[in-house]
């Protein structure tokens, strides 16, 4: 047999399976058969392509730079050293030629799977392609196949659910209303075929992509029947141990009675799960059972359930001064050798007096774009981490703040790199900072001489800068902060003044209070002047919950002793060079 009867029996072999298939599947079978041929034919290479694309890319927000705005995306996605983007698939592998043999396939395919794969590839990417957009009778045949693969179940329930949603998205562009009531009973029947109570994935998407689908026109009964099916599974799951599948199917009770304003039924299913919650939290540690309590009063309160969330608060409070012994403080050595050491220091502070304050204080801005490619580096690296939530607590047990996965919260992610490599640098600021004055003599004065060659240094506040300072030189750290800090947001507020902008906004009280710090470090003309970078670093040291905090913390009484130390000392110092850079 001949290289081209070859593929073509290969082809047609490929089909032919009666047991369930993933696209995964199919092409590393396509993949694997490529390196038996010493040629590769195009065709070959095409149908590999179709089969390595990722469904769903952008929606799962796995799309990042350069973004191709299209169903699918690359299977594969990786930095070089330089920072160059690798993708497999790429999508200047898909040509024209690329779409109309894929046209040519939804047409010879037999089996639902492959026959799906192709007209989906079709309808997404025709018009980026080609210019044209395709032929509605594209949508159906690939409406009609994911039907038939549902029916007879040729999939994991993983791949059909996502392709039931596909497929429904589709109806309702070309408003095939035959299809999208076939799409209906299809959805209802399968959940009811797959529905497990211990897998979570296995049932609630009849809710989500009918009832919650505000396009979906669903007869009364066929949402009565889908509603009252989970209110079954809601009673069944609270009697078993685990609380997240019960609360998750709370949830969409939840959504529903609230869409139609039944606010007893909303408060009937939460105290349920509450009790449910409250019991589990019994048999955990502190610091997970607050976690879990703390979701559950702002529940409470948001339904109206106040002497109810008032209890759980008291419980909050009371687990919250436990949860804090359970933290544990994690140490990483880093290795470095003196001589390389000592070279680094003196590399930055070479030069005279003002070249080496320049280098010093330009060398430790964190940067922003340097932070995205770590964050980015990190997906790669270790994505289980980039997909977790991090919540931060006080030393009371008191929940600060919350930082949602990587691709949910970027600027939560950004904010807790940026303060974490702040606490690793920090010793090497130190050594820096501390070379740097031993290097040159620097007291009091002179410091305070070169802060005041900067324009937004005020003659009225010189003595504050010259007792912090002071008191900074001495390590007297209790000191230095107090006085620094808000002193630092003086500056700032000087700044806008002197730029024109409005520091003032109206109070409660009928009068005028001054626009708080981390206000002015998001107005654009202030980070014209000071740059993104500096009023990032300034927000995340000073004003965001989420990073060091200082003058919340400190100003309002929340920080403690230990928190007056040189880590946090030589930070502020190293904030106001950074603001001496700003010159007329």
């Amino acid at each position: 047999m001949n290289n081209k009867g070859k593929i073509e029996q290969f082809l047609k072999d490929l089909e032919n399976v009666d047991n369930q298939i993933s696209e995964f599947e199919i092409c590393f079978k396509i993949l694997n058969f490529m390196q038996e041929l010493k040629e590769i034919p195009q065709n070959l290479i095409w149908e590999a392509i179709a089969f390595a694309l990722y469904e769903r890319y952008f929606e799962e927000g796995l799309n990042r730079e350069p973004n191709w705005e299209t169903y699918f995306g690359p299977l594969l996605r990786w930095f070089t050293e330089g920072g160059k983007i690798i993708e497999y698939p790429n999508i200047q592998q898909i040509t024209p030629e690329t779409i109309c043999y894929w046209e040519k396939r939804v047409q010879e395919s037999k089996h639902p799977v492959f026959k799906a794969r192709y007209s989906n590839l079709v309808w997404d990417f025709s018009e980026k392609i080609t210019g044209k957009k395709p032929h509605f009778s594209i949508a159906q045949i690939f409406i009609d196949s994911v039907i038939e693969i549902a029916e007879k179940n040729l999939q994991d329930h993983f791949f059909i659910i996502k392709k039931l949603e596909r497929a429904l998205s589709l109806a309702l562009i070309i408003n095939d209303k035959d299809r999208i009531e076939k799409l209906i009973d299809t959805i209802i029947k399968y959940e009811d075929t797959i529905a497990d109570d211990d897998k979570l994935s296995s049932w609630g998407f009849s809710y989500k992509l009918l009832v919650k689908n505000k396009k979906i026109k669903l007869e009364k009964n066929k949402e009565q029947t889908i509603v009252k099916v989970l209110e079954k599974r809601f009673e069944r799951l609270l009697t078993k141990d685990d609380r997240y599948p019960a609360k998750e199917a709370a949830f969409l009770l939840i959504d529903y009675y609230n869409r139609h304003q039944n606010i007893p039924k909303i408060k009937s299913i939460l105290l349920k799960l509450g009790t449910k919650i409250q019991e589990q939290a019994d048999k955990v540690s502190p610091l997970i059972a607050s976690v879990w309590l703390k979701e559950l009063y702002h529940l409470y309160l948001q339904y109206g359930l106040k002497n109810e969330a008032d209890k759980i608060l008291t419980k909050i409070k009371e687990l919250g001064k436990k949860s804090h012994s359970e933290l544990k403080q994690i140490e990483i050595p880093i290795e470095i050798s003196k001589d390389e050491f000592e070279r680094f220091i003196n590399g930055l502070i070479e030069g005279d007096f003002k070249t080496a304050l320049t280098n010093v204080t330009l060398f430790y801005i964190p940067r922003k774009d340097e932070t995205i490619k770590q964050l980015r580096d990190l997906l790669q690296k270790a994505p289980l981490f980039s997909f977790t939530t991090h919540k931060i607590l006080d030393k009371d047990g008191r929940l600060v703040a919350t930082i949602g996965p990587l691709k949910e919260d970027i600027d939560g992610r950004l904010v807790l790199q940026i303060s974490q490599n702040m606490g690793v640098s920090s010793f090497f600021l130190h050594e820096t900072l501390k070379a740097l004055i031993e290097k040159f003599n620097l007291d009091t004065e002179a410091i305070i001489n070169y802060f005041y060659e900067s324009f937004i240094f005020d003659e009225k506040r010189k003595v504050f800068f010259v007792q912090g300072i002071e008191a900074y030189l001495h390590n007297n750290h209790l000191t230095a902060l107090h006085i620094l800090i808000p002193q630092i947001e003086a500056l700032i507020r000087n700044l806008a003044e002197k730029i024109g902008l409005q520091i003032l906004k109206p109070s409660h009280s009928g009068g005028f209070n001054y626009k708080t710090l981390d206000d002015l470090l998001r107005e654009k003309a202030i980070i014209d002047i000071l740059g993104e970078d500096i009023c990032l670093y300034f927000r995340v040291l000073f004003t965001d919950p989420r990073g060091w905090n200082l003058r919340n913390n400190i100003c309002h009484g929340i920080a403690q002793i230990e928190h007056f130390n040189s880590i946090t000392a030589d930070r502020v110092f190293h904030a106001l060079l950074c603001l001496a850079l700003i010159k007329m």
